[in-house]
């Protein structure tokens, strides 16, 4: 079943690790991929990447990866010594300058700002891999169960206007049928009446009148149009990607619908090219959606 490209899903993994994972895919020709993630995990976001690659082959997919005290677990207070000297000098130059006999304690010192540090220790990119792995392949499971789903209602609407067309060049083809013999009887009677009393060679003639009727034939786009309908229909039930192929199949159907209505010299044909071109358009805005 094909898949859309629009999802929106969210994961959140308690316990070790409490991370959240968000996924938003929007329609987009090719793949593009952007990343909002807390600088401990740039050493793993080109797995990430491959990643969500490896199950959204289409769409502009925006992923938002938090994690819930992130920035407050393992973290350590560690004295800054390079502050605690700054202080020192300045009280001293104080001291010298403006003959302040006070000393500091170190009761004085801890009161000042930026004694005291924050180290948080070097993170193993792989452990967090492991946990983080988990959570992504989740989201990614949800958001590809939203595409499927969405894919369904698309295939449903789409199956039902490739239908209308079916049964439409159904009728265009018992219109058109034995066409180009009766065309070719009208046009050497009616060259019969003109040429008369002429000298013109009447074999010609009659070649000519049998090439313009052959070239009224739509015979081979009526084939080609029902191939291609055929086809679409069994590729929108594949799992694979299929939405490049099925617009390229939409654009093939549009070109020989739009032969048939110029070859073709009925005025009821005319009427049922227009109404197959605007569904072809229907169907191709909703092929844009796909994977």
């Amino acid at each position: 079943m094909i898949r859309s490209m629009t999802a929106f899903a969210r994961s959140t993994a308690l316990g070790k690790g409490n991370w959240s994972v968000e996924i938003r895919s929007l329609n987009h020709r090719y793949f593009e991929f952007s990343a909002k993630l807390p600088q401990f995990l740039y050493p793993v976001e080109r797995r990430i990447k491959d990643l969500v690659q490896s199950k959204m082959r289409r769409g502009k997919v925006t992923l938002s990866i938090s994690q819930e005290g992130a920035e407050e677990a393992d973290k350590e207070f560690v004295l800054d010594e390079k502050a605690v000297r700054y202080y020192r000098s300045a009280m001293k130059k104080l001291r010298q300058e403006f003959g302040l006999e006070a000393d500091v304690s170190v009761r004085d010192l801890m009161a000042l700002p930026k004694i005291f540090k924050i180290d948080k220790p070097q993170a193993d990119p792989e452990k967090i891999w492991v946990d983080l792995k988990k959570v992504l392949n989740q989201t990614l499971a949800n958001a590809l169960k939203l595409k499927e789903t969405e894919g369904r209602k698309l295939a449903v609407d789409v199956s039902k206007r490739l239908g209308f067309i079916s049964a439409t060049v159904n009728k265009v083809e018992k219109r058109v049928s034995g066409n180009t013999e009766f065309y070719f009887k009208k046009l050497r009677e009616r060259l019969g009446k003109i040429l008369k009393d002429s000298n013109i060679d009447s074999e010609r003639v009659y070649r000519e009148a049998a090439l313009l009727a052959e070239r009224s034939d739509v015979t081979e786009e009526i084939v080609r149009l029902k191939g291609h309908l055929d086809y679409f229909k069994k590729r929108l039930k594949d799992t694979q990607e299929v939405g490049r192929e099925l617009d390229f199949i939409c654009q093939e159907m549009h070109r020989e619908i739009n032969t048939l209505g110029v070859k073709s010299q009925v005025l009821e044909v005319s009427s049922q090219v227009v109404f197959v071109k605007k569904e072809l358009e229907k169907i191709r805005e909703q092929i844009q959606n796909v994977e």
